[in-house]
């Protein structure tokens, strides 16, 4: 079995589908909040293929530091249930995230004897597949949850933490004290709540600005190695020594073209590419694209990428773009995606998994 991320079409129509007849109301997150994250590259929606066939489907939360992940919805599709298919995507979903956090919801007065029996097998359910369940429950949107947890991690409080920073680096502190009661604390009675309730979002205002040997020597000091490292091309540590492995790896002649990020008016990153004109290869490459770590998932990705792109496609006169990354950075690959790059190849480099991805440009003749 494997896992595909769904395009937004896909996504619409699978929640369409199979999502509203699979979930009461009550705790279905409307799809425009799904769509949204998406866009801010903080949601995987993943259909489980078996022998090409779809199976099942699961959604998945991400928080700000890529510590694990919130499982928000796991489903089996119709005519394929009662087969174990749940127990091996928990398995293939904790393979790809390392850590898994879970809501299910809590059995209660309020819901009939047959009602609260359904919620007491599916906490059970996650039990016999390696979750716990946690020593606080949370309250969202009015809907009160027992919090589960499967991961390496044995302190609840640092769960607890993680769990609490996928809501907190989404909603806005008014917002998380109105609808977001996570712990619920003992005694405290859950807040009424009409469903799910969005608010607005305003993203950085991102533009690119000239690379001086000033912004060139910027060392991104609020970002640890392990940030860095996640969004630079192979073998780099830091920002500068991407910027020395571009210039090693070029090919001989092409053109070299760098520009800062900028965010609200701070130098928040770098981008880089080298254009050349060669038979069978692309006329671009993006060689690298770094940020600081706190305008993740926040669509400052995609802002510069296009903004970078609209430069030299003129520039060079460029009519296609390739760009590498690993296969575990899953940002950079909804990015990739979401821009309109395919899937070139998948390989493996010095041990680490990676991927090529392919830009095609159709421009008009004029």
């Amino acid at each position: 079995m494997k896992l595909k991320l769904l395009s937004k079409e896909e996504l619409t129509a699978l929640y369409q589908n199979e999502m509203t007849a699979d979930f009461p109301r009550s705790e279905l997150k409307p799809l425009k909040a799904m769509l949204r994250l998406m866009d801010l590259g903080r949601y995987d929606p993943l259909l489980v293929l078996k022998d090409g066939a779809a199976v099942g489907y699961a959604m998945v939360w991400l928080p700000e530091g890529r510590e694990g992940a919130l499982l928000e919805y796991l489903g089996v599709l119709r005519g394929k249930r009662n087969g174990g298919l749940g127990t091996k995507i928990l398995a293939l979903l904790a393979q790809r995230y390392g850590q898994l956090f879970g809501e299910a919801e809590a059995p209660g007065p309020e819901a009939s004897p047959e009602e609260n029996d359904l919620r007491r097998r599916r906490i059970a359910f996650y039990e016999r597949n390696g979750f716990r369940v946690l020593d606080y429950q949370c309250a969202l949107f009015g809907v009160r949850f027992h919090c589960l947890y499967r991961g390496p991690e044995r302190d609840d409080r640092k769960v607890e933490a993680l769990h609490r920073g996928v809501y907190a680096g989404y909603f806005s502190p008014a917002h998380m004290e109105r609808y977001i009661q996570l712990p619920l604390k003992p005694g405290e009675a859950v807040k009424p709540a009409p469903e799910w309730v969005e608010e607005a979002f305003p993203g950085p205002a991102v533009a690119l600005g000239e690379r001086t040997a000033q912004t060139a020597a910027h060392s991104f000091d609020k970002m640890n190695t392990a940030a860095i490292r996640k969004t630079l091309p192979m073998k780099a540590k830091t920002a500068d020594e991407a910027v020395a492995d571009f210039h090693a790896s070029q090919t001989p002649g092409a053109s070299s073209f760098g520009r800062t990020i900028l965010a609200d008016g701070r130098h928040v990153g770098d981008v880089w590419c080298y254009a050349f004109h060669q038979e069978d290869e692309p006329d671009a490459m993006v060689s690298y694209c770094v940020f600081a770590p706190e305008l993740w998932g926040r669509g400052a990705a995609t802002q510069a990428l296009k903004l970078f792109l609209d430069e030299i496609v003129p520039k060079y006169a460029v009519k296609t773009v390739g760009a590498f990354t690993f296969s575990d950075n899953i940002p950079s690959i909804r990015v990739l995606e979401k821009n309109g790059f395919r899937l070139m190849e998948e390989f493996t480099e010095d041990g680490v998994p990676s991927r090529y991805y392919q830009l095609s440009l159709h421009q008009e003749k004029g």
